[in-house]
């Protein structure tokens, strides 16, 4: 045999032996993977959230609140579903509001905000230590259908009291930073009427005469 000619088997035997090479890579390259993506679904599915729902009844209508609530507790809402004669009349989404658990969940469908002989819908979107502030859907009995009225989602620790049509709200901030205020609607929007205001030492009284804020 020339020198060709084993040259030339030297350079298929080595061709073919790095075919083999590439392929067993390619293998090992193709389990690891495999594994990878495994594991990654068994984590996934070791802290996968699962569905929340609520229900209530009222005013003629079901009223379903849903969401995901993770492994940790934490709830996160996504939308409330208005039910009527089991068909859908109408739906709120609610996807940028969450709690840290259930016992933290305001779902309520029978305080009438606004004093105008209507039930409204009140969901909590803020908890802390020791005030809370929720959301209303005003019901229009033109539409039938619930307005969200933003000027009431920061209203801490709200009261809502039927006799004198008003709402009042009470909270503090730290030990010694107290908080008292009251409102009343008039012609259709809320407006502060009045608040107690402690802060560091110091009083601060708030009223409302003539349409205009004093403040003392």
């Amino acid at each position: 045999m020339s020198r060709v000619s084993v040259f030339i088997l030297v350079v298929l035997a080595s061709c073919s032996k790095k075919a083999v090479d590439q392929k067993a890579i390619h293998k090992n390259e193709d389990s690891l993977v495999q594994n990878l993506q495994s594991l990654h679904r068994e984590n996934t599915e070791d802290t996968v959230s699962v569905p929340f729902s609520k229900s209530l009844k009222g005013n003629g209508y079901v009223y379903t609140l849903k969401g995901l609530e993770s492994p940790n507790g934490a709830i996160s809402f996504k939308s409330v579903s208005i039910f009527y004669k089991n068909r859908l009349h109408q739906k709120i989404t609610v996807d940028t509001v969450f709690v840290l658990n259930e016992r933290e969940v305001v779902f309520d469908v029978s305080q009438d905000a606004n004093f105008d002989g209507y039930k409204d819908i009140e969901l909590i979107n803020w908890a802390g230590n020791y005030a809370y502030s929720s959301s209303f859907w005003l019901y229009d009995k033109k539409s039938k259908k619930y307005a969200h009225y933003k000027p009431l989602d920061t209203i801490q620790n709200i009261e809502i009291n039927r006799q004198r049509k008003e709402i009042t709200s009470n909270y503090h901030i730290g030990p010694v930073n107290t908080y008292s205020k009251v409102y009343q609607w008039q012609k259709g929007k809320l407006l502060l009427m009045s608040a107690h205001i402690e802060e560091e030492g110091e009083e601060t009284n708030i009223y409302r005469k003539n349409g205009k804020i004093i403040v003392e």
